[in-house]
């Protein structure tokens, strides 16, 4: 799968599922619901901030390999290639803890019958959403 169609993906994936009101950003609810919230108002570079370190490494390499297959052409900024035609995400009726060992969590988020697992990270900075762990192209 291209990495860009993959990246698309999973986000629309990670943005129906959404986050909710009660924010408490020490926790990994507070710090998916301020990510989804960010996302929601297109505070995108405040978004990406809510993405692992990871995650983030991973966006990175994957807009380089979109700008060398391209000659150049397009910019590898990870930013733009992560929030890229990915419509605002609704919002949901629940986010909570499913489960948490030390640095890592792992949330389930509903929403209009819908519902997954998001993962969460925590580094020095705080808690983040993690999803380096997803399939790669």
């Amino acid at each position: 799968m291209r990495p860009l169609a993959t990246t698309t993906w999973l986000l629309l994936a990670l943005f129906a599922l959404g986050g909710c009101n009660r924010l408490q950003p020490d926790s990994p609810v507070g710090a998916y619901q301020t990510f989804h919230r960010h996302v929601q108002r297109g505070e995108l570079p405040k978004a990406y901030a809510g993405l692992s370190q990871p995650t983030q490494s991973n966006l990175k390499a994957q807009a380089q390999k979109v700008s060398d297959a391209s000659g150049g052409m397009v910019k590898p900024e990870p930013l733009a290639l992560f929030f890229a035609n990915v419509p605002v995400p609704p919002d949901v009726q629940e986010v909570s803890l499913l489960r948490q060992e030390g640095d890592e969590a792992t949330l389930v988020v509903r929403s209009a019958g819908r519902s997954g697992e998001v993962r969460m990270v925590r580094e020095p900075s705080g808690w983040k959403v993690d999803l380096s762990a997803s399939p790669q192209p």
